[in-house]
Parts: structure tokens; sequence; C-alpha cells
């Protein structure tokens, strides 16, 4: 592939006429001219250096001969930068060969939060089913993988384990995520802060890395996340349950409580994955009509998996026209699901199972074992592993 940073061309392909099998259309372009008078020629190196791989680097046609014929514009560090970067995107690719998922969290690394005392790692696939008893780390599992999103999510992570205090257990989690086949690890730490000698009180910060190297900046752009978990969604005073649901998910959609209304604007908005048709009839007032019923109900007329349904229909909504290129993670808590009955709880995970969107992950958790066994069981053809951290499991699935 050419190495310029924004073309990425194939130059190697299949050739029925030439008797090796090949057709390639790349130059081997030096960075450093080969001989005397040639662009950007440099006396001080040996003829060794001039023909070794690190003074050259791979192009299309197009990009080979442009970078000699305006030669001024194309440095030796700018050339440098550019091998450099290239070998780095190519080698994420390779480092992430092992995954199954190659747009998503591919593994989630948890030390010093809740149960997790001791660091542990779990292996996630496309969708995902988490089981364990109360109290037995779901939710620390789903609060450390909303952290990385930041923003609201953050917040709720941090506010919950009273982090950066004097008493602060010291947490780090650990994210593995693909995309489009390159894989970055970013952790989050608490880093201690240097005090003076009298100060018998402990205080930390947070500190970011992103493949290793310490970061000036948080990496949002990696990360959508969504938890839809019915203690976070009444999290705050609003009197309407379907109004409160969507101050709440606005936030992790990044958008705000009218720019969610807004989305609801037209007259009839529906999703096809559970059925749900919704319209707006107010300000913050809207109406929907369920599978299967042939009227509108307003939302506050609606039975709880009919109203926990109506939200995961806008959530997919709003996710599948959204620009940005990192894959969306869709968190289902364990409260939400206990809502349902066993019909609905089939019927949830189907729908999510049933979604081949390559953007979509999802991660819904389960108090009961009965439960876990029976949709594994059920979901065998695209069962990929299990992993234990814990008292918890997690099933994933292509």
């Amino acid at each position: 592939m050419c190495a310029q940073p924004d073309c990425k061309q194939l130059t190697v392909g299949p050739s029925e006429d030439r008797k090796s099998g090949l057709t390639m259309v790349g130059v081997a372009a030096h960075i450093t001219a080969a001989a005397s008078g040639g662009p950007r020629y440099d006396a001080l190196i040996s003829p060794e250096e001039r023909k070794s791989e690190a003074n050259g680097l791979w192009t299309c046609q197009t990009h080979g001969k442009l970078i000699d014929d305006t030669a001024s514009q194309h440095t030796v560090a700018e050339l440098n930068r550019w091998k450099k970067q290239h070998e780095e995107w190519v080698f994420a690719r390779v480092a992430s060969s092992s995954s199954h998922l190659k747009h998503g969290l591919t593994s989630i690394t948890i030390e010093n939060i809740g149960p997790f005392r001791q660091r542990a790692k779990i292996a996630l696939g496309r969708h995902n089913i988490v089981f364990g008893s109360n109290g037995s780390g779901k939710s620390s599992l789903c609060d450390s993988i909303s952290a990385f999103s930041g923003s609201a999510n953050f917040d709720a992570f941090h506010k919950r384990w009273a982090l950066f205090g004097s008493k602060s257990p010291g947490m780090a989690i650990e994210a593995a995520i693909s995309v489009n086949g390159a894989q970055t690890r970013v952790r989050l730490s608490e880093e201690a802060i240097a005090l003076k000698r009298a100060s018998k009180h402990r205080r930390t910060r947070l500190h970011i890395e992103v493949n290793g190297n310490v970061a000036p900046h948080w990496p949002h752009s990696l990360f959508n996340i969504i938890v839809l978990d019915r203690p976070r969604l009444k999290n705050n005073q609003l009197k309407d349950p379907f109004r409160r649901d969507l101050r709440a998910i606005a936030p992790q959609l990044g958008l705000s409580e009218d720019q969610l209304w807004d989305a609801l604007r037209e007259e009839l908005y529906c999703s096809p994955v559970f059925g749900s048709r919704i319209r707006r009839i107010g300000a913050y007032r809207a109406e929907v009509q369920a599978a299967g019923n042939s009227y509108f109900l307003e939302t506050g007329n609606l039975g709880g998996s009919e109203h926990s349904f109506a939200l995961v229909d806008i959530v997919l909504r709003i996710i599948r026209v959204d620009p940005r290129p990192a894959p969306w993670i869709i968190i289902i808590d364990s409260a939400l699901f206990l809502g349902l009955d066993k019909t609905n709880k089939r019927r949830l995970l189907d729908g999510l199972k049933a979604l081949d969107d390559a953007d979509l992950q999802t991660i819904v958790c389960v108090n009961s074992e009965q439960d876990a066994v029976e949709l594994a069981e059920d979901y065998t053809s695209q069962w990929i592993g299990s992993s234990a951290a814990g008292d918890i499991t997690v099933h994933s699935f292509l």
C-alpha cells in the first residue's frame, strides 16, 4: 500500500498475463536520492545506506513521481514521518490479527475497581452476555467500559468509585479497541501527586496512556459507549419517565436533550429492530406504537417492556446515522434486563444478535445462571468463547 498518509492505495494485484501472476503498480521511492543531483541527495551517508530499506518507502506511481517533482515540499523529515506512520498503521493491524473482532472493544482489563482488587482481563466479541449474581462485579465491569467514552459516563464512574481522593484505591483500567482492524490500547489510571512532607493525605490525578505512551488528551474519538441501566437513567428529578430517560441518554449520544427530541420531529419515527413507531406530539411529549399494536399510546401509559424497547429503538436509530468511524457499544445492565419477562428477554437478545452492523457491539448483563446457560446454548453456532474474572463469566459471540 502507498505510504502517503491520505492514500493507502493498493499497488499489488493478480495478473493472468504475467509469468509471476502479479501486477505491481507501486514504486520503491528513495528518501534521499540514489545519485548526486537527485532530489534530497545527502553526501554524508554511505552508498550502503543509500541502498538500504531505511532510505526508501513504498508509494503508488502518482506519489512516487510527486515527491520527486516537488522535492521542496517533500523533505527528508516529511518522508520519514510518512514511513514511520505507515509502519505503525500496518503493525496495528498485524497486532490485532488474533482477535475475532476487527471493529470494536476486544478486551478490558480492570484493577482496583469494585470486587476486582487484582488485575483481571476479559475478552469480548461482537455480542456478549455477562453472567454473575448481585455484587459479583457486573456493574463494575460496565462502569469501567463506559468510562472510556469520557464526559457523562466518566463522571458517573468517577463519582461512584470516589476516585482521586485520599482514600481512593488506585484504579487502573485498560481497553484494547480495534477500529477497522487497527488495534489501540488505552489505559486510564490514578497517578499519585507529590505533596509536601508535612501532608498526611494522599492525592491522585488521572493518568492517560495510549499504546504505552503518555497522552496529553483523552482519546474520545475511539469510544462511543451508551449504558442503558435503570438506576443511571433515573438519576434526575423529572416525573415523566420517558423524558427522564431521554435526558439521561442524550449526553451519552453526544447530544443535548433538545437535540435528541428534535430527532423525533418527524411525524412518524420508527426503527425496524423492535418495531417501535414513535411520534412527537409536544415539546417533551411523544406517543409510541409498540410492535403488534394498531394504536399509539402516550409514553406515560406504556408498559415496562414497551418503554424499554422504545428506548433501545431510539438509540439504534441515532447510532445508525452517526458519521463517526469508531464503533458503538451498547451496554444493557441487569436492572433493565430483569425488568423484562422471559419472552421479552429472548426478544431483546434475538433482536440485538440479529444486527449485522459491523459498527455495533452489545453487552447484556444477566443475574440468572439459567438465563445465561439457555441463551448461550441457543446461540452455539455463533459462540466464540468465554472469559471468567472473579465471580462473573462473559460469553462472547460473533
